[in-house]
């Protein structure tokens, strides 16, 4: 048996669900292990059956009880501790092998990219009217871009530093830029946890704010990026796959060339994103 940790906001839930359908593939005794989501409350808890419809429980035990038998039983790989895709996709003569990591990278799913958008398909009948509303207008509208500004926890300390520093206010300007040069008239859809802020630091042309999805509607933010044509990302996982999922063959994603001030991350964007400068 292969367990595979879940943990994190939605997406990075999405992640770990992407590189548990890769090595279910090879491996069809896998399961995803939701014991620590049960007491996981920083987001929405769980949201992958909520969301996209997906099954709610494969493995889940005791918190404490698991700790003893992963200890006990299993041997544990740590993504940050690899340096290859084979950990991963050997086989071990051990049978209990315990995964624990975010696989933050397009390079763990990209040979299944079908399986992961089919996963990975909205359940609609979940989202408000206006948001569906919203979704038909920017199919139709050829200049949509999605913009996603995060500020909220990233600005407290323990974020700030490596992860909120990076995307501030000369990296959307420079990405706005960016956009501008492809578009005469780009209309921008406005995702942030901070709007009062965008509206005062960030002038722009032709704006729509989206300020109605709160709470455990936020994965409609996500849907919505996803019908944009173009889109202007943050260090964020969540807009990582609004982005992701935007079916056109020919979008613009424009992305930060930093995605941590301290930390390299060198595998996360696919190929054919556009990195533009931090400062």
């Amino acid at each position: 048996m292969r367990l595979i940790k879940m943990t994190g906001g939605l997406g990075n839930q999405m992640f770990i669900y992407a590189f548990y359908l890769k090595m279910k593939k090879l491996f069809p005794h896998t399961k995803i292990d939701l014991s620590d989501m049960m007491h996981y409350h920083v987001h929405h808890g769980y949201e992958m059956n909520r969301v996209f419809a997906l099954p709610h429980v494969e493995f889940c035990m005791n918190r404490t009880g698991k700790k003893i038998l992963e200890f006990l039983f299993f041997k544990t790989i740590l993504e940050r501790k690899q340096k290859g895709l084979e950990s991963f996709w050997k086989s071990y003569v051990w049978p209990l092998v315990y995964f624990k990591g975010f696989y933050q990278s397009e390079r763990f799913f990209a040979d299944i990219e079908t399986d992961v958008r089919k996963a990975f398909t909205f359940d609609m009948t979940q989202a408000t009217e206006r948001s569906k509303e919203m979704a038909a207008r920017m199919d139709a509208d050829l200049n949509a871009v999605s913009l996603h500004i995060r500020r909220g926890d990233y600005l407290e300390p323990k974020h700030w530093e490596n992860t909120g520093s990076v995307c501030q206010l000369p990296y959307y300007q420079n990405a706005i830029a960016a956009i501008k040069k492809q578009l005469d008239n780009p209309v921008f859809y406005v995702f942030s946890d901070d709007l009062a802020w965008v509206k005062e630091n960030l002038p722009l042309d032709n704006a729509v704010y989206i300020d109605w999805n709160k709470g455990n509607d936020s994965w409609q933010d996500m849907m919505l990026m996803s019908h944009c044509r173009r889109h202007i990302i943050c260090n964020s996982t969540f807009s990582w796959w609004g982005a992701w999922l935007d079916p056109h063959k020919d979008k613009t994603v424009i992305v930060p060339e930093r995605w941590f001030r301290h930390t390299e991350t060198p595998y996360i964007y696919p190929e054919g994103w556009t990195k533009v400068p931090i400062n």
